[in-house]
């Protein structure tokens, strides 16, 4: 049965185009990892405790037995005032609780709860020790690949080396070129070391978390890598990330443990009630001389009415931690929260940056040949031919570097689901559901314990669609002087969208105004100065402010402005020409002055 169902998790991973070595490294990593077996061990034992407390439900039966031999002075001693013999006592005792204070239900309930715990604790441990193993195996093949190509860099590099020294030698090159070769073939050595350091240490890490060298030969990543199927959104993330995440799982049961526990503490302000028969053997006890037989069943009840406090101090102490295993549940509710839109935002963009960077790395490749090329032939410099060598390796390693990330951002997102391991098909054979380990709610509310927020930055077709790149124009001769002093005033509603400082359409239209007045003056100066409102602190207005007066200063620049005779200056919020209290006003205060001085204008 075990063989059908390793055969099956197999074929799903194979389905998925999956390195066999990879899957099997994560399944014996869930299955033989220390940490992940403590864990294991400490879910048994959790289940064991709760046994200890359904225990409380049932009878309890003593037998006590004693014999023994008493010497006894006292008128009532048998034979006289002195007496000496021997005794034999038994005592079968039955004792069933009928009434509790429901302590013994709110325990066993309580325990079950921490039972469940540790069960999500499990779940959570296995999960990320299948990420490490995905992360060991990812790690080995990608530095595997970066040694490789600091290896083929290095080759390069020598090869330069030795055709720049055969040059010298023969009286056609400088020597100069030779210790530029020389110093760039030292370079080439040392990121060789660096890649042959990193895999050693990657190594040792598959060592530790697998239990097991890597193989020689593992197979590296096909492309592109898919595990699993992603969300569609990032609605979608949040909302079944948190549903399915064992961490998160893991607090609210842990919630739930100690809410009982106050339940548990008020059982001590109700009287116990315990049915209780017993049966008796005596011989020569208590100085009556023969055998003494007693059969008895009674109804016993025990109400505490004083406890110096200790009830009263245990209840208030299950209430505290009750509220802390809510706010930890809530932290566990926000890091999960943040680990998946991260991992989530790295697989995306990753993949779209991937595209970009074969496309460099294809370009870098072409343009070296070339560069080799055109060396050959004195069209190009050493310099060219090493600075392109030298370019195309750090492209191949960006490229390799992106192509594994990407691959981890993948498991990071299935892991933080509580995913990784089904996606995988690796999970512990010996491993019950959730409802097998005593699960009997049907789920939990994400919108309860945190908000499904998401953090919303500008995507990188949105700023392409948005930013105006403006035509560089040549600089122009100054043929006539400008006034003596010109200052506009541009409302920087009018140049800019709220809270940025890239120029938008129409704010480029206003610029353009100012550029045909100024168009073949010779200038002294332009100072462009940024103003903002009061809303914000002064340090981030300071910053926008300064940065809204260089996107005119750029700008200006473009159209052909001497960049020596342009200044940028930021005020920030200190020189308002309104009153800050009013949305009119604050508007007023948003502006860009741009003070515009010829040089037959006298200096201030």
């Amino acid at each position: 049965m075990v063989t059908l169902a390793v055969l099956m998790y197999l074929g799903a991973a194979q389905a998925q185009n999956l390195p066999a070595p990879m899957v099997q490294a994560a399944r014996k990593a869930v299955a033989t990892n220390p940490e992940v077996q403590a864990r294991w061990n400490g879910f048994n034992a959790a289940g064991h405790e709760r046994d200890v407390a359904r225990g409380g439900f049932f009878p309890r039966l003593d037998l006590t037995a004693s014999t023994g031999r008493e010497d006894k002075d006292s008128p009532s001693a048998p034979g006289g005032s002195y007496g000496r013999y021997n005794f034999n006592a038994a005592q079968l005792t039955l004792n069933q609780m009928l009434f509790d204070g429901m302590f013994t239900a709110n325990e066993a309930k309580r325990l079950g709860y921490a039972k469940l715990t540790r069960y999500y604790e499990l779940l959570e441990v296995s999960e990320s020790a299948a990420l490490e193993a995905i992360r060991a195996y990812s790690d080995v093949v990608r530095y595997r690949e970066l040694v490789e190509a600091a290896t083929q860099n290095y080759v390069e590099h020598k090869q330069t080396t030795q055709l720049v020294e055969e040059r010298a030698n023969a009286g056609v090159g400088r020597r100069v070129d030779v210790e530029q070769a020389n110093g760039r073939l030292a370079l080439a050595e040392s990121n060789l070391l660096i890649e042959l350091t990193n895999l050693h240490d990657v190594s040792a890490r598959y060592l530790r978390v697998v239990g097991e060298k890597p193989e020689a030969n593992l197979p590296t990543f096909p492309e592109p890598f898919k595990l699993g199927t992603m969300p569609a959104t990032t609605t979608d993330l949040i909302r079944d990330g948190l549903q399915g995440s064992p961490t998160l799982n893991a607090a609210v049961e842990n919630v739930r443990a100690y809410k009982t526990a106050i339940e548990s503490a008020k059982a001590a302000y109700y009287p116990r009630v315990d049915l209780r028969a017993y049966a008796s053997n005596d011989k020569n006890t208590g100085g009556i001389l023969g055998d003494t037989r007693v059969n008895g069943i009674e109804l016993v009840l025990n109400y505490n009415l004083f406890r110096g406090g200790a009830d009263k101090a245990r209840e208030r102490q299950a209430v505290d931690q009750r509220e802390q295993a809510r706010d930890l549940q809530e932290k566990a509710c926000r890091d999960v929260r943040q680990t998946l839109s991260i991992a989530y935002s790295d697989v995306r963009s990753l993949d779209e940056q991937l595209r970009y960077m074969d496309a460099h790395r294809l370009a870098t490749e072409k343009s070296r040949e070339a560069y080799r090329q055109q060396f050959d032939i004195g069209q190009r410099t050493l310099l060219d031919l090493l600075d392109s060598q030298n370019e195309y390796f750090e492209a191949t390693r960006a490229y390799i570097n992106a192509r594994y990330n990407q691959a981890t951002a993948q498991a990071r997102t299935l892991a933080g689901m509580g995913q990784l391991v089904s996606t995988l098909g690796v999970p512990r054979q010996d491993l019950p559901s959730a409802q097998d380990a005593g699960q009997d709610r049907a789920g939990i509310d994400p919108a309860e314990l945190c908000p499904l927020d998401e953090t919303m930055v500008d995507t990188l077709e949105k700023i392409k669609k948005d930013v105006v790149v403006p035509t560089r124009a040549r600089a122009v001769i100054p043929a006539a002087a400008a006034p003596a002093a010109t200052k506009v005033n541009l409302a920087a509603d009018a140049l800019f969208d709220f809270n940025k400082s890239v120029l938008k359409v129409g704010g480029a239209a206003k610029l353009d105004e100012l550029v045909t007045k100024i168009k073949g003056v010779a200038l002294d100066v332009v100072i462009a100065t940024g103003h903002t409102d009061s809303v914000g602190s002064d340090a981030y207005n300071q910053r926008l402010s300064v940065a809204r007066a260089e996107s005119v200063k750029a700008y200006l620049v473009s159209k052909g402005v001497d960049v020596k005779r342009v200044q940028a200056v930021g005020k920030g919020e200190s020189e308002p020409i309104a009153d800050n209290a009013t949305a009119e006003g604050r508007a007023k205060n948003r502006r860009v002055e741009v003070s515009v001085q010829s040089m037959a204008a006298p200096g201030k």
